[in-house]
């Protein structure tokens, strides 16, 4: 029984006009992604509504209903709501979304109109083997719900993910936390320094598997008990955003590559796994060069188990990370003059380039 989990979707601006185009960005990736049971991702982006935005929300990011049809191009049968993008066009652009997905026979957690749905795991049994796939976002993500929003989201407090846990351990063979987490380290190529630990306490609680998103680059993976831990697939797909009249963040080439996560389930309980590297071509998915996805990624892991044994050299990658590669970005990704920087660039602007 095979299930293959994605990375970051967001159908965003340039994928607008590709589906009015009648393109197949995923034409290539969607035979792949047919042979699996299920297929599993996040989805980033909500359909614009008609009854304003989430102005605490920034960037904002929006499609439509239509190009929501693209979900269909790649088989997908769960999303994952519990996000920091999900109230970004209020509640009339989450109704738009999730009664797109209902429509369609999509499934969806981690966020509802009431606490209880927000809560609420899947429960699905596939070919003979039960799962339990529960849902949830972190504070550090900043989804900056304003205090009178009509829906909610399912919150990260790992006492209560525990007990969610433990609840379902002998009712279901299987337990799958989807974790949109990680908001210290976001755009990192590594997770931040509390989340190794963290996520060995959820497997020590009974869960099968943990696969994370929201950094949108590819993260080390680690075996912790015969678990699996993905700490962030990246991004499936993702454009060029485009807000307040202006491109607020061109995609970097850390963020054009990911991976689609196969998971072979058996009746006994154990799994394998079988990683397949992506690339964004210009918006079209296609299959990366494996070997070579996959050396990369085995180094990364390397570079994740000594850095993590070590608070100094830690300390070091987040400095860079959260300071040096934003101005490194501010120039060579998003092509921004000196003269603008001296001329048009409030302190404001620069902050929220920080604050990404």
């Amino acid at each position: 029984m095979k299930i293959s989990f994605l990375g970051d979707i967001s159908l965003n601006d340039k994928y607008v006009q590709r589906y009015s185009k009648r393109e197949k960005p995923f034409g290539v990736i969607s035979n792949e992604l047919k042979n699996s049971d299920i297929v599993i991702g996040n989805l980033e982006c909500m359909a614009k509504g008609e009854q304003g935005e989430n102005h605490l929300k920034k960037p904002r990011l929006t499609t439509n209903t239509e190009t929501l049809n693209y979900l269909n191009d790649i088989n997908i049968g769960l999303i994952s709501l519990a996000n920091n993008h999900i109230y970004d066009h209020l509640l009339d652009g989450y109704q738009k979304t999730v009664d797109f997905l209902e429509n369609n026979n999509i499934l969806y957690i981690g966020s509802g109109k009431t606490e209880k749905d927000a809560q609420k795991p899947i429960l699905k049994e596939l070919n003979g083997i039960t799962f339990c796939f529960l849902n949830y976002v972190t504070y550090d993500t900043n989804p900056n719900l304003p205090k009178n929003a009509e829906i909610y989201i399912n919150f990260f407090d790992k006492n209560r993910v525990i007990e969610d846990i433990k609840q379902y351990r002998q009712q279901v063979d299987q337990i799958i936390l989807l974790l949109h987490w990680g908001g210290r380290t976001e755009h990192g190529y590594y997770p931040g320094w509390h989340q190794p630990r963290l996520a060995r306490e959820l497997v020590d609680a009974g869960a099968d598997l943990i696969v994370g998103h929201h950094s949108h680059t590819i993260q080390p993976y680690e075996k912790y008990n015969g678990k699996y831990i993905f700490y962030s697939l990246g991004n499936f797909c993702f454009e060029d955003i485009y807000f307040e009249n202006e491109i607020y963040s061109k995609l970097s080439p850390r963020k054009k590559k990911s991976i689609i996560l196969e998971v072979e389930f058996r009746e006994k309980g154990d799994y394998t796994v079988n990683i397949i590297p992506i690339r964004n071509q210009r918006g079209y998915i296609e299959l990366n060069n494996r070997k070579w996805g996959l050396i990369r990624l085995l180094l990364r892991n390397f570079i994740f188990q000594v850095l993590k044994r070590n608070t100094i050299l830690w300390k070091i990658y987040y400095l860079k990370l959260n300071y040096f590669n934003p101005i490194f970005d501010y120039f060579f990704i998003q092509k921004r003059s000196f003269s603008e920087l001296a001329t048009n660039i409030t302190f404001n602007k620069i902050a929220n380039h920080f604050n990404k």
